[in-house]
């Protein structure tokens, strides 16, 4: 078997949102298992040969100073950013490489602490910063938010525009940055939080997914598309497949597909339920991120599979693993919610025994959405005997073809400095 540079690194991916609460970019962080198999000139050819301008901005995370340095030499990869250590731009010798860097076509991401540069105008070379916010820069932050009945707020806010910030850990900080400090984007998202606020509201399905769906079917589009559609909302899924094995569609049997069970349903009595079901649909756009976030795991761990792969099975794994976290979504203990299914036993295995043959996909995959413990990818992937390669694969290619609702995304400005 050939060797790859995609067989000597661990890869995680961590999404950044933008104020429309949609996918902007992915931090992609990249941990060399083995150093000296490593160099950085074919790790660009990968990604250069993987990764369309039309996708989300990648954010280049190279955990290695040697293989950061490398790749500031090699050619830049379209629509790629390089993240750089801020103590890189406090020497001459190292500034001089980053200048360098910047005249070849490098965009350069400096990371830093919000403490370290609050002083500053303007980042060297014009970089954007992604910038750490400790417990005393959030609270200063969301003490600074404008107070009902007072024009002003108390203290200028410490968020600087048009920048990237980490470790954001509420809703209210995030509405911040993103709406009133004018942050080009959040690393993560405050999921718990915002679930949590939502805990004593019944689970609703997506309002923007219904009406993209309803203008699909009134425009006659394909079962493809629709399933599209309806896989991008976990809630409305899980209703759909409930719905479909009701007492109205002769009680339960086991679910084949969701494509399936649209084809069940007929479309248009999935456009008279789906009316139904927009009386009560989520409109808040803090969602957004936790859904998609789920998405993005569920084509992933579907990408695991080989490439040539039956539509059938990869299907099959894409509703196993958009379910895997549905309790958090619906407040209610998983088994509960999927015993409600006649969901076949390779699925109702990975998602309350964790086992069966889909097992290995969803625990890969939340360990490839896990930056934080990307030591641990190697040992995840070897108990399960899928290589780094493959899974590195498969998080490009789902990666690299993520898309928010078919929306096209906001307009990005040129990058401007702190």
């Amino acid at each position: 078997m050939s060797h790859t540079v995609l067989d000597s690194v661990a890869m995680a991916y961590q999404p950044v949102w933008n104020r429309r609460r949609l996918l902007a970019a992915v931090r992609l962080s990249v941990l060399p298992t083995e150093p000296a198999s490593v160099d950085a000139a074919h790790l660009m050819q990968v990604l250069g040969d993987d990764w369309p301008v039309n996708a989300p901005v990648l954010v280049l995370a190279l955990d290695s100073p040697e293989l950061l340095q490398q790749a500031l030499r090699c050619a830049p990869v379209p629509n790629t950013w390089l993240e750089v250590p801020a103590v890189l731009f406090e020497h001459t010798e190292s500034m001089a490489m980053l200048s360098m860097a910047t005249r070849h076509g490098h965009q350069l991401l400096r990371r830093g602490d919000l403490a370290e540069v609050r002083r500053e105008f303007v980042a060297p070379l014009d970089a954007r910063s992604l910038l750490h916010l400790s417990a005393e820069d959030a609270l200063e932050a969301l003490q600074s938010r404008p107070v009902e009945g007072q024009p002003m707020p108390p203290h200028p806010t410490p968020i600087r525009p048009g920048q990237i910030y980490r470790n954001v850990c509420n809703r209210g900080l995030a509405d911040h940055c993103l709406d009133e400090a004018g942050a080009w984007g959040i690393l993560g998202w405050p999921d718990d939080d915002v679930l949590y606020a939502s805990r004593h509201t019944p689970p609703a399905c997506d309002e923007i997914v219904i009406r993209l769906l309803r203008q699909a079917l009134d425009k006659d589009a394909s079962i493809e598309r629709i399933e599209r559609y309806v896989r991008q909302d976990p809630v409305l899924v899980y209703r759909l497949l409930s719905r479909v094995n009701s007492a109205a569609y002769g009680g339960r049997h086991e679910i084949d597909s969701l494509r399936h069970a649209i084809m069940m349903f007929g479309f248009s009595a999935l456009d008279h339920w789906l009316v139904d079901q927009l009386a009560g649909a989520d409109t808040d756009l803090a969602m957004h991120p936790v859904r998609y976030g789920l998405v993005m795991r569920a084509r992933l761990a579907q990408h695991l599979l080989d490439p040539g792969a039956e539509e059938e099975l990869r299907a099959e794994v894409y509703t196993t693993a958009i379910f895997a976290q549905l309790d958090r979504l619906m407040h209610e203990p998983l088994a509960n919610l999927i015993d409600r299914l006649p969901l076949n036993d390779r699925v109702a295995d990975a998602l309350v025994s964790h086992g069966g043959p889909y097992h290995p996909l969803l625990d890969i995959a939340r360990a490839q959405g896990e930056p934080d413990s990307i030591q641990a990818l190697a040992g995840v992937c070897e108990k399960h005997e899928v290589s780094l390669e493959q899974a590195n694969r498969a998080l490009l290619r789902m990666l690299s073809t993520s898309r928010d609702h078919g929306l096209a995304p906001e307009p990005q400005a040129p990058l401007r400095g702190v």
